[in-house]
């Protein structure tokens, strides 16, 4: 879903869930957004409900946010980026919060 963006010169989507397609020479991300509505999970006096992930045919139904598409150099240096940064960033996390 898009952002107002008031603070920038680009647009900024958030996302919950990406699917993507890597080949010789490129990868093709496809940004989701998926939230269930309550109404359809919730139920009046039943405590806390545990909501399912959304199934592959849910997530390929949903139109995307927006698509990237990388070069191969980028996406190697994204990786390289994420194996040396998530380790450190995953240990300042907060446990309560999960892992989304």
């Amino acid at each position: 879903m898009p952002d107002d963006g008031k603070k920038c010169d680009f647009p900024i989507y958030h996302a919950n869930i990406v699917t993507s397609n890597l080949n010789a020479d490129e990868m093709t991300m496809e940004l989701r957004w998926i939230a269930p509505h309550h109404k359809d999970w919730m139920k009046a006096g039943t405590g806390v409900t545990q909501i399912p992930p959304p199934s592959v045919e849910d997530v390929m139904a949903t139109e995307p946010v927006a698509r990237v598409s990388l070069t191969f150099n980028a996406v190697r240096a994204l990786k390289q980026y994420l194996d040396q940064a998530f380790p450190e960033i995953e240990k300042s996390r907060n446990p309560s919060r999960g892992t989304t």
